[in-house]
């Protein structure tokens, strides 16, 4: 193959293009396969099928290879079947996720096994929610970020998210961000649309109960949630008012009927590509001033979040831990917000303006990250460094 291969633990064959580190993967793929480069993920997931199986499908453009395990399979399995995944499709280029928040001795091995295989192998770190000695034993913190230090290199998707990395761990990391597909120009709302406060995705991290607060502060206004994650707890809105999306491939639609995109994220996430995706369909966004967000700048309008005291985990879930009293405090805030937006015709204008300047330079700069570290990737490979 002598191309570029991401490899997904347990993640891609439940969830697909639904978050934005699948949406970062698939567009860098996208880049390698432009310049004539094979590309594809190489996917390992717990099935109910004893011993390994094979499967390759075509999802959005991508070509996914699949090794499918037995359940509770051994960290040993996790590394055959990877090695046998490697040693066909023989890449040039290995690229893995930072584990968010639960490390486990598979990722440990799948780490260990790239790094073995020969070719590069690169990280990419798209949130906080890599683990820490905070939540796992030491000793395994360690071996899992000295691990990390022998990779190639290692790509936060924002400034925040690096500096935090490296602060943390002492890893260094190099920021590559949001890739953004070109949207073709479309008409502008009409009619009913563009009416609607809208939340991507009602995980609970991303602020579902400030979202349900507002619902009941305003209950004259129309809302859409978008459903994205599979791995979501069952929400029931508050309110008929809330209309439920399914998660669509082309979120022009979304943003043509949402007259504010709403950001309440009660974690340190990275820039969000919902953000940008609305600030370049003319959408204002607000949004908590918390993880990479503030990096927007004045592009988008925000908010103090609540004091989260911490998380929990249940299951595949992680919630924040906020009192009743402060969602209540968040969603108000959010809820002035709109208002100012709403009577305030120039500070609307100004706000879809730059908006759509940010984006514009943010795409202008990402190509030109991509760029350059696809030339350090194949022009090693054509010197033979690698493999020609």
């Amino acid at each position: 193959m002598a191309g570029t291969v991401f490899v997904s633990i347990d993640d891609f064959t439940r969830e697909g293009f639904t978050n934005g580190l699948f949406l970062q993967v698939r567009e860098i793929l996208r880049h390698v396969t432009a310049r004539g480069r094979p590309a594809a993920l190489a996917c390992i997931a717990q099935s109910g099928t004893p011993g390994i199986t094979r499967r390759t499908r075509t999802v959005q453009g991508c070509t996914v290879h699949e090794a499918l395990i037995g359940s509770l399979a051994s960290a040993n399995t996790y590394r055959r079947a990877l090695r046998d995944l490697l040693s066909d499709l023989d890449p040039d280029v290995v690229l893995l996720n930072s584990c968010a928040v639960r490390l486990t001795a598979a990722h440990l091995a799948v780490l260990e096994e790239s790094l073995a295989s020969g070719p590069r192998v690169a990280v990419l770190v798209t949130d906080q929610l890599y683990p820490t000695d905070q939540d796992h034993p030491a000793d395994e913190i360690r071996r899992y970020y000295d691990l990390i230090r022998q990779t190639t290199s290692v790509h936060a998707v924002s400034q925040t998210i690096a500096d935090a990395f490296h602060r943390q761990t002492g890893v260094q990391v190099q920021v590559l961000p949001n890739l953004l597909p070109e949207r073709p120009a479309s008409p502008e709302p009409s009619g009913t649309e563009g009416r609607f406060l809208t939340l991507i995705n009602h995980h609970p991290i991303k602020g579902r109960r400030v979202w349900d607060a507002l619902v009941r502060q305003r209950p004259g206004d129309a809302y859409l949630a978008v459903e994205t994650w599979p791995d979501v707890p069952p929400y029931v809105p508050p309110s008929p008012k809330v209309h439920l999306l399914p998660f669509a491939p082309d979120p022009a639609t979304v943003y043509h009927r949402t007259r504010v995109l709403l950001v309440p994220s009660l974690g340190p996430e990275g820039l969000p590509r919902v953000a940008l995706e609305a600030m370049e369909a003319g959408v204002p966004v607000v949004a908590h001033r918390i993880g990479s967000l503030p990096e927007l700048g004045d592009a988008a309008m925000f908010v103090p979040p609540p004091p989260i005291s911490g998380y929990e985990l249940e299951g595949n879930v992680l919630y924040p831990i906020v009192s009743p009293s402060d969602i209540n405090r968040a969603a108000q805030a959010f809820s002035r917000t709109i208002d100012a937006i709403d009577h305030d015709a120039v500070l609307r204008t100004r706000l879809v303006a730059n908006g759509r300047d940010f984006v514009r330079d943010y795409r202008r700069h990402s190509e030109a990250v991509i760029s350059r570290l696809l030339d350090t990737w194949f022009e090693r490979s054509q010197s033979g460094m690698i493999r020609a």
